[in-house]
């Protein structure tokens, strides 16, 4: 990325990585509206501030105000973009992204400076009895961070752990010019960064901040990446059984969607981003995307159809039209783009975590997988049939329960990559073409086009760092 000033609470001078590029003769001033981090994160209450502010950048439209979410059903097999659409996100359907692709370098962007924020929160020498739970959670976002893009910008650990992954920073520097660390080095320090949030975060008190089990529930999802499937089946097992955290009920599901307020009361989400009347992304928002507002993207026919009649989820998706009249089914799990209070944005759910500890049980204990498989889906759909299959039947059905619980929450490539599962869309009525004469409604595994490549920014300011292959 080109050097650019990024103020955030104090002055700082960053570039490539928000981390580096400050030319010699830079003159620092101390702003008069705002004052230098040595005086900002050395109380409590100025680190609180700084944590408030990191938890605010993850709202950011690049992360998970809409890009992250958007990006990982779009690029697999969920949704499809309508042909009159508002020209977002086309090159992520088509699979045509190229370096200088503007979602592919803000996601980078935002992620890095967010984990700046939480490098400061980190290394701030501060005393005080709520200084280790303040830093807890910084540890958690950081953790959070890394795994997202590792994801995006890398091959899968359990396709290639030595490959590889991005520059992991831990300390602001502005003269650092990082070159990418391995996929095994990533996966390293967000382990390390999640244990040091699940052995100091706070207990549960509201949805919007990260707390002990929400943490760990984080760490069994790495694990799973990672294919450790007795450290991921430890921790979600631990958050099941310990926590206060309870799954939705069927009667209350749509209810669930339709609140857009944070929760109190353990049901369902761990860990969400608050979007309030006032902190939101205004027609950026993530719902806008899909209903009551942009309405660029729908869900594919071919999601639409694994879902029962009596799943509660189906519910979520209603059919009717694209904006060019084509038969469409209209994804209403974020209602309220357009309402004061905005839908809160979901990073983990309790029911991930009971799928995790499914696939998990896999390979030692297919009664247990079972056991958590079925335990969920008596949730969704009290009227099915539990699942009695073994083997790769049942990895089978636990990746289509995935599939459908997490829907529109973004996971879906990022699992198909993880488990090399080719792509196979469906042509819905009404989608842009997927490439000359659909060619790409197809994209097997391997194919560097599913990884995205680095920024062309951060190529250009940054001698060290490596371009993905097939870019």
């Amino acid at each position: 990325m080109k050097s650019f000033l990024k103020q955030y609470a104090l002055t700082v001078c960053s570039s490539a990585l928000i981390l580096m590029g400050c030319s010699k003769n830079f003159i620092v001033e101390n702003p008069n509206d705002s004052v230098p981090a040595t005086q900002a994160l050395n109380t409590e209450t100025g680190l609180q501030d700084a944590l408030n502010g990191a938890y605010a950048g993850l709202r950011a439209v690049s992360l998970y105000g809409r890009d992250f979410p958007v990006i990982g059903d779009l690029q697999a097999d969920n949704t499809y973009v309508e042909t009159k659409n508002s020209g977002r996100y086309l090159p992520q359907y088509n699979y045509s992204v190229v370096s200088s692709d503007a979602v592919v370098g803000e996601m980078w962007n935002q992620a890095y400076i967010d984990i700046l924020r939480v490098n400061n929160i980190i290394d701030a020498n501060v005393s005080g009895p709520n200084v280790a739970a303040i830093k807890a959670q910084a540890y958690a976002i950081r953790g959070l961070l890394y795994f997202k893009l590792v994801n995006i910008y890398a091959k899968p650990y359990t396709v290639d752990s030595t490959s590889l992954g991005v520059p992991i920073i831990l300390h602001f520097n502005p003269n650092l010019f990082p070159a990418r660390n391995k996929v095994s080095e990533v996966y390293s320090q967000i382990i390390s960064d999640l244990k040091m949030a699940v052995a100091n975060a706070p207990s549960y008190s509201t949805s919007v901040r990260i707390s002990k089990y929400a943490a760990e529930g984080l760490l069994a999802r790495a694990y799973l990446y990672m294919g450790d499937y007795a450290d991921a089946k430890s921790a979600a097992v631990d958050v099941i059984n310990n926590s206060t955290f309870t799954l939705v009920t069927p009667n209350n599901y749509g209810a669930f969607w339709q609140n857009p307020a944070a929760r109190t009361d353990a049901v369902e989400t761990m860990f969400e981003v608050d979007c309030d009347a006032i902190n939101n992304n205004g027609f950026d928002d993530l719902g806008g995307i899909y209903y009551n507002g942009y309405n660029d993207i729908y869900c594919s026919s071919q999601l639409y159809n694994l879902y029962s009649p009596t799943d509660v989820r189906r519910g979520l998706l209603i059919p009717g039209t694209t904006k060019s009249g084509s038969p469409a089914y209209i994804v209403t799990k974020f209602p309220n783009a357009q309402n004061t209070d905005r839908d809160n944005l979901k990073v983990i759910r309790l029911a991930e975590v009971y799928l995790i500890a499914a696939e998990a049980s896999l390979p030692t204990n297919q009664t247990d997988a079972l056991y958590y498989l079925n335990a969920l889906l008596a949730q969704r759909d009290p009227l099915a049939v539990p699942y009695a299959v073994t083997g790769p039947l049942l990895l089978q059905a636990i990746v289509t329960e995935r599939r459908k619980e997490l829907a529109f929450e973004g996971d879906r490539l990022y699992d198909m990559n993880r488990l090399q599962l080719p792509i196979n869309r469906v042509a819905n009525p009404g989608a842009i073409p997927a490439g000359p004469n659909n060619i790409n409604l197809s994209i097997p595994y391997p194919d560097n086009r599913r990884v995205a490549p680095i920024p062309q920014q951060e190529l250009t300011a940054n001698p060290n760092i490596v371009q993905n292959p097939g870019y």
